[in-house]
C-alpha cells in the first residue's frame, strides 16, 4: 500500500515517567514541550539555547537541558523523541537515529519524516479527543477541533471522572452487561450532566447513588427501520447515528453502504438477511428474518433494519408490528 494514502493508526500514548527527547529549543519546541508537560514525561530537551519559558522550566527542573549538538546516543533509552528545529539536516538526523532504533519520532511540519503525528487536541481529562489529518491538512483538523469545542462543555471532564469513581460500583450493581450499559446510557442524557455543568457536583453524586440504588426495570426493546442505508455515510441525521450507537444487534440488507454499516456499536451482532429462495420483490426476500427480529427485540434487545432504496420500509414496518412489535422508521 502507499504509505501516502494509508491511514494512520490512532494510539493514546502513556508517558508518565518515561523519557522524551525533544530536539530544539525555539518556539515550536516549546509548543510542543507545554503539550507534553501535561503527560508527566521525562523530558530532556537537547539545544544550544532555549526561549526565556524553557530555560525557566528547565531552572524549575520541570525539564531537563542539553546544550551540546544532537548526536544519535542522545535517543538512547527514549520512549518518544520530538525534532523541532529549523535546520532540515539536524531534523533529518533524528528522524533517522529513531527510525534505526524504532523509537516513535515526530518532525515538526514533516508528515513524511514522522513515523507519529501529533493531532489536534480536546482536553476534557480524563476525556481527551484527537483529531488528525495525517499532517496533510493540519488547519483542517484544527478547525474541527474548534466545532468540537463548542458542542463538547467544560463539565464533560467532571462527569467521566464521576463515571471512573463509581465504576467499580456500577459493575457489581449491574452484572448484566446490558442492564450496565443501559445505566451508563442514563448516565449520559439523564440529569448528570446539567447539574455537572451547573457546577452541583454533590447534587450529581446523590442522584447517581439514588439511582444506583434504585430497583432495576426490566429492559425494553426496540427496532428501527434506517431506510435507504445504500445511500451516503455522511447524510445519516443525529438521531439515526445515536440508534446505531446503540443497537444491540443491526440486521441488514446485502446491498447496504458498509461505510454505514461500521457507524453501528462495536459489539453489536452483525446480521445479514438473505430470504430462501429469492422472490422478485426484495421486501419479500428481507421478510424471511422479521419472526427472527421480532423475537429479539420482545427479548429486550435494541435492533436496527438496514435497508436499501430497493425496499419498502413502511411494508417492512408493517410486518415486524404485525409480528407483535412496534417500528420506528428513519
Amino acid at each position: 500500500m502507499d504509505t501516502a494514502s494509508a491511514m494512520l493508526f490512532p494510539v493514546f500514548y502513556n508517558l508518565v515517567g518515561r523519557r522524551v527527547i525533544v530536539v530544539g529549543g525555539g518556539a515550536v519546541a516549546e509548543r510542543k514541550i507545554r503539550l507534553l508537560l501535561g503527560t508527566g514525561a521525562a523530558i530532556t530537551v537537547g539545544a544550544p539555547a532555549l526561549t526565556s519559558w524553557l530555560q525557566q522550566a528547565a531552572d524549575q527542573g520541570r525539564i531537563e537541558h542539553a546544550p551540546a549538538a544532537f548526536a544519535p546516543a542522545c535517543l538512547d533509552g527514549a520512549w518518544l523523541a520530538v525534532a523541532a528545529t529549523d535546520r532540515g539536516d539536524t531534523n533529518q538526523a533524528v528522524a533517522a537515529a529513531a527510525l534505526r532504533r524504532r523509537i516513535p519520532c515526530n518532525v515538526v511540519d514533516d508528515p513524511v519524516l514522522s513515523t507519529i503525528q501529533v493531532p489536534a487536541i480536546l482536553d476534557r481529562s480524563p476525556l481527551v479527543v484527537a483529531i488528525s489529518s495525517g499532517g496533510c491538512a493540519p488547519v483542517l483538523a484544527r478547525r474541527i477541533r474548534e466545532r468540537l469545542e463548542a458542542q463538547v462543555d467544560e463539565s464533560t471532564g467532571d462527569l467521566a471522572r464521576l463515571a471512573a469513581r463509581y465504576r467499580g460500583r456500577i459493575v457489581a450493581r449491574f452484572r448484566d452487561l446490558d442492564e450496565r450499559r443501559d445505566f451508563y446510557d442514563w448516565m449520559l442524557d439523564g440529569p448528570l450532566p446539567s447539574l455537572l455543568a451547573a457546577g452541583d457536583g454533590r447534587q450529581a453524586c446523590l442522584t447517581l447513588e439514588a439511582a444506583m440504588q434504585a430497583e432495576t426495570q426490566p429492559r425494553t426493546g426496540s427496532a428501527t427501520i434506517l431506510a435507504a442505508a445504500d445511500g451516503p455515510a455522511d447524510l445519516l441525521t443525529l438521531r439515526a447515528l445515536r440508534m446505531l450507537s446503540q443497537a444491540d444487534l443491526v440486521a441488514h440488507v446485502p446491498a447496504v453502504n458498509p461505510a454505514i454499516l461500521d457507524k453501528a456499536r462495536r459489539d453489536a451482532a452483525r446480521i445479514a438477511l438473505k430470504g430462501p429462495g429469492l422472490q422478485p420483490d426484495p421486501a419479500v426476500a428481507a421478510g424471511a428474518g422479521l419472526d427472527w427480529l421480532a423475537r429479539q427485540v420482545q427479548a429486550g434487545q435494541r435492533a436496527v433494519l438496514l435497508l436499501d432504496t430497493a425496499h419498502d420500509p413502511k411494508l417492512l414496518a408493517r410486518r415486524i408490528t404485525a409480528c407483535g412489535v412496534a417500528c420506528a422508521v428513519l
